[in-house]
Order: C-alpha cells, then sequence, then structure tokens
C-alpha cells in the first residue's frame, strides 16, 4: 500500500484504470455509446449537407448557368474568344455565329433546320466529354424530332456524317440550340458570340470575356451584352461561401462543448468515490492521469467507430470518399476529444474530499 500522499507509479494507475474499465466502474460503455451516436450522427449529416452543396454545383454547371455569352453580332473576333480558354479557372471557350446556308432535313422538305458554325471550343463547353470536337453535331431534340440516327442526317440530296449530338434541355438556358445542329469551322472570322465557362467562377475572368468584341468605332453599332447562358439558378454560385456558412460548420465548436459536459459528467458521476479515496492519500494528481487513461479509452474508440461510419457513410453517398469531409470529420473528431479531456479536468478539480459526506447523501 502507498504511505499517505505518496506519488502512485505509472504501471499501477495504468493497471487500476484497466480494472476500472473492465469492471464498468467508468461506465466506459455507456459514455462510450453515447459519444459515438452523437459524433456518427453529426458527421453523417455533414457528410449529406456537404454532398448537397456538390449537387448544387453540379446543377449549376450541367444547367449552363456557369457559362457566360458575349452577344455583339458579327464581332466576335474568333481565335480572340479561343485564346480566352487560356486563363484560369476557364474551362473552355469558343465562338458561335448562324450559318448562311442552313440544312434541310429529308424528312422537312422545305423546313430549314437552324444551323450554326462553331469553333471547337464551343463544342467543348456543349459535350465536356467529347474526345472528337469537329464535325456536324445535332441536338438532342433535333434528332428525336427528326428521327436522325446517331451517326448521320439524311438531306435532300444527300446525307451528313453526325460526330455526336449533345443535350440542350428546357432548363432555363437560351433556347438557342435547342432544335438545330453546328458545325465546327475555324476560329478565323468574325462570330455573333462568344461563350466563356468559368468554374470555379471568377469576376474578373468574366469582365475579360468582352475582350473578344472587335472594336468599331465607325460601325455605329451597340455596345456588346454580357450574360448567363441561363441565369434561372442565380447569377453567382460561391461555392466557398456557401461550404463556409453551411449549417454543419459550427460542429466543433459544438462538440467541444459537449464534449466539456460529458466528460465533467463522467467524472460527477463518481464523485462519492473519488472523494473518499482522497481521504485516505490519494492525490487528485494520480486521480487525474487515471481518469484522463480511462476516458480515453472510450473516446478513442468512439471517434475511430464514427469515422468509419462517416467514411461508410461518404462512399454510400457519393461512391467515394470526400477531402473535405474526411479533413472536417478528424478536426471535429480532435475539438470533441479536447473537450471531453477539458470536462475531466474540470470534473477533478470540483471534487473535494471535504465535500465527502454531502456527496454520501446526494448518491
Amino acid at each position: 500500500m502507498n504511505d499517505l500522499g505518496s506519488a502512485i507509479s505509472a504501471r499501477s494507475l495504468r493497471s487500476e484504470a484497466r480494472r476500472n474499465l473492465e469492471t464498468g466502474t467508468t461506465r466506459a460503455l455507456l459514455l462510450g455509446m453515447v459519444w459515438c451516436v452523437l459524433l456518427s450522427g453529426l458527421l453523417v449529416w455533414n457528410v449529406a449537407v456537404t454532398v448537397d452543396l456538390l449537387e448544387s454545383a453540379r446543377r449549376y454547371q450541367d444547367a449552363g448557368a456557369s457559362v457566360t455569352v458575349v452577344d455583339a453580332a458579327g464581332r466576335i473576333d474568333g481565335q480572340q474568344c479561343a485564346s480566352l480558354a487560356a486563363l484560369p479557372n476557364v474551362r473552355g471557350a469558343g465562338a458561335l455565329r448562324a450559318d448562311p446556308a442552313p440544312l434541310t432535313p429529308a424528312v422537312t422538305p422545305g423546313v430549314e433546320l437552324p444551323t450554326f458554325e462553331a469553333t471547337p471550343g464551343l463544342i467543348g463547353i456543349l459535350l465536356p466529354d467529347a474526345r472528337e470536337r469537329n464535325g456536324i453535331f445535332l441536338s438532342d431534340a433535333a434528332a428525336d424530332a427528326l428521327g436522325a440516327g446517331r451517326t448521320s442526317l439524311a438531306l435532300g440530296d444527300r446525307s451528313v456524317d453526325i460526330a455526336d449530338t449533345f443535350p440542350y434541355p428546357e432548363d432555363g438556358r437560351r433556347p438557342l440550340l435547342g432544335y438545330s445542329v453546328v458545325e465546327t469551322v475555324p476560329d478565323a472570322g468574325t462570330f455573333d458570340q462568344c461563350w466563356v465557362e468559368v468554374w470555379p467562377e471568377s469576376p474578373r475572368v468574366q469582365s475579360i470575356a468582352g475582350s473578344a468584341v472587335v472594336v468599331d468605332e465607325d460601325a455605329g453599332q451597340g455596345p456588346p451584352t454580357v450574360g448567363q447562358l441561363n441565369s434561372s439558378l442565380g447569377r453567382t454560385f460561391d461555392g466557398e461561401a456557401s461550404y463556409r456558412n453551411r449549417a454543419t460548420a459550427f460542429l466543433p465548436g459544438a462538440l467541444v462543448l459537449v464534449g466539456v459536459s460529458l466528460g465533467f459528467l463522467a467524472v460527477r458521476m463518481r464523485r462519492l468515490e473519488l472523494a473518499a479515496a482522497r481521504l485516505i492519500g490519494i492525490r487528485p494528481s494520480d486521480q487525474g492521469v487515471m481518469l484522463l487513461m480511462e476516458s480515453g479509452a472510450w473516446i478513442a474508440a468512439a471517434s475511430i467507430i464514427s469515422l468509419v461510419l462517416t467514411l461508410a457513410a461518404s462512399v454510400a453517398m457519393t461512391g467515394g470518399l470526400l477531402p473535405s469531409a474526411l479533413e472536417f470529420s478528424v478536426v471535429a473528431l480532435l475539438a470533441g476529444g479536447i473537450g471531453v479531456v477539458c470536462g475531466v479536468l474540470g470534473g477533478i478539480a470540483s471534487i473535494s474530499s471535504r465535500r465527502a459526506l454531502r456527496y454520501f447523501r446526494d448518491r
């Protein structure tokens, strides 16, 4: 037995902490389950919120809302427009103009199919995954209406090969290419429009899009107009601000507070035992080390299980891991663990051997 008030060896403290865990004195199973359920629920919620933000960003892009269109009939420099693709955040840039010799499908004799000429960069915006960006491209709506095959289009006296079809749904975007055929041409000469897809959005880059307009003060034409291909989803999408202000951004701070409360409660539930131990000479510092060992066991177990469940939720929702959600989860787990440790230390400091009789009456 130790002398009154003497220090206890680290080995003895580890042994005592292990016995307390094995016998249930620490209530580690209960505390660990509560902490695990709380952590798992909140972290999986954060994954769901993050996935929703990513889906919103994807919908914004797929709808063409990230595409800036500069309108200046006959005054768009095709080469200057194409060069915008070299700017930061620009995923594609291309010029567009009406074809003076529109095609007439064989199934609609006398009815011309709206036909446009475009630089290859514009095809990259319409079909980001297209391997071939040169040739003739038919909109899905036109292909369905004409009963055309996906490889050729019959005209009155001939047929033309179709390189691919492109989606152009009625989702709020300008209806210009909804029912049309687009043929690629070199970027030399002038065009009517310049399309620039910017993602992540950059106001500075979008403002430069107007540089594709040929300045001719003697032409007497009005200024070009600059707008979105699809404005139905809002003028901008600030993904960084949306992520920063998401509903779960407060979780690390909240977990610190909850952890402090849980750690404090874990100690206070044993206040009679701890106060009585001090009456026989156990030092508060030794109790602190032992309690931190015990708390560390259920904190670590709950954190590992919660992290595994969070990763599983990420894979289930997205088919892969979300780096941002994983990083946030680690930060939240550390914050919560620090909170529990602070609560345990606070609980130890709140216990006094002189109040042992009161603890006995209140048990």
